[in-house]
């Protein structure tokens, strides 16, 4: 039995659903390989979409970027916690070296921590990236602002340097730190329930239409949803994390229903511009109207890409947290969707990639 490691960044939950949509598909088309999985993303989430099948170990191995809240990045912040993260790099590589000789790893696939190249090159186990973008391509972003930490980008890119390749995804950012770069088409979980029975379920009245607002495992501050009560013929939806003021939102329980079925059923995702909830909006055709989350590098990438496969709107930020939508809602009703069309079975492609290079299948 060939063995991967699968090492996923706890910033938001895009990183865990992508990755969880290849492992998952792996092991269907796989099943003589065994992946395991280190992260610090939630472990309900894992939980709910892995279960049992696949073991998690708990470790933070990067710093994502701080925030406030979903919409509200702590820039500064963030860059002094990489500075302490990479001092003390060293010791976790040769751990994380070590546990992977001890384990008979074949392959280690990051999406993204820059730390498990270092360890596996260590180790001397092959390592894939499989990602949009890399940190130090994030950083660079916030440099204007923050002066003198080109060091934590130096030293990043060093990190990725060690990675054999990289799979990259659509919406991507400049990944010049990778040696040799693949393209995959898009992963995104597509839902599998019938939508009007998700619809009934949720108790959605008939001819009203359904809003989830999807803001990640981050959640909001400061939002007033009461003014949704007034806009007629609309149910919205969320998980716990977003404030239920108002009788026009309702709140789900966390695992309460396959998100992508959520998201398939709903006319419209109100959201911020994230790569999880972008790409599950393409793949199953549901309408966008989504506001900024400040200065984060890839949002105009996810922009361009909203612009390019589904219906969207820009919500202005006050106009959102004071939950003024039903105009824009009423514009993004009328809009027909883009001509263009995107491959979107990069999970496949993912697996059966990753599966040769462990040396199970054709290379």
């Amino acid at each position: 039995m060939k063995r991967i490691r699968y090492y996923i960044s706890g910033h938001g939950l895009g990183h865990a659903s992508r990755s969880c949509q290849v492992i998952q598909t792996l092991c269907l088309r796989h099943p003589s390989i065994s992946v395991s999985v280190v992260s610090d993303a939630h472990p309900w989430f894992f939980k709910r979409v892995l279960g049992a099948s696949v073991p998690v170990r708990y470790k933070r191995l990067d710093v994502g970027v701080l925030q406030q809240d979903c919409l509200v990045m702590r820039e500064e912040e963030t860059l002094q916690a990489c500075r302490s993260q990479l001092s003390r790099q060293d010791p976790l590589v040769a751990e994380e070296a070590r546990c992977l000789r001890q384990d008979g790893i074949d392959l280690v696939v990051a999406d993204i921590p820059s730390l498990p190249f270092v360890a596996a090159a260590r180790a001397g186990v092959p390592s894939v990236g499989l990602s949009n973008f890399s940190w130090d391509w994030i950083y660079e972003g916030m440099l204007e602002k923050h002066r003198g930490y080109g060091d934590v980008i130096a030293a990043l890119r060093q990190n990725y340097a060690c990675a054999d390749r990289m799979l990259r995804l659509p919406f991507h950012g400049e990944l010049s730190a990778f040696a040799a770069i693949e393209e995959l088409p898009l992963v995104a979980r597509v839902g599998t329930r019938d939508p009007q029975q998700v619809r009934r379920k949720l108790g959605v009245p008939e001819g009203a239409r359904l809003g989830l607002v999807s803001f990640g495992g981050v959640g909001l501050k400061g939002c007033d949803f009461s003014a949704l009560a007034a806009l007629k013929g609309w149910l919205f939806v969320a998980e716990s994390e977003v404030p239920s003021s108002g009788p026009g939102l309702r709140c789900l329980s966390p695992g309460q229903f396959f998100y992508p079925d959520l998201v398939r059923a709903a006319d419209v995702v109100i959201t911020k511009p994230g790569y999880g909830i972008v790409s599950e909006a393409i793949a199953n055709d549901t309408a966008v109207l989504y506001t900024s989350r400040g200065d984060f590098r890839e949002q105009a990438l996810l922009i361009d890409g909203l612009a390019r496969y589904a219906r969207s709107l820009f919500i202005d930020v006050a106009d959102f947290r004071a939950g003024r939508w039903g105009d824009y809602l009423e514009t993004l009703m009328r809009t027909e969707s883009p001509p263009g069309g995107l491959r979107m079975d990069g999970d496949r492609v993912a697996a059966d990639r990753l599966a040769a290079l462990t040396g199970c299948g054709h290379v």
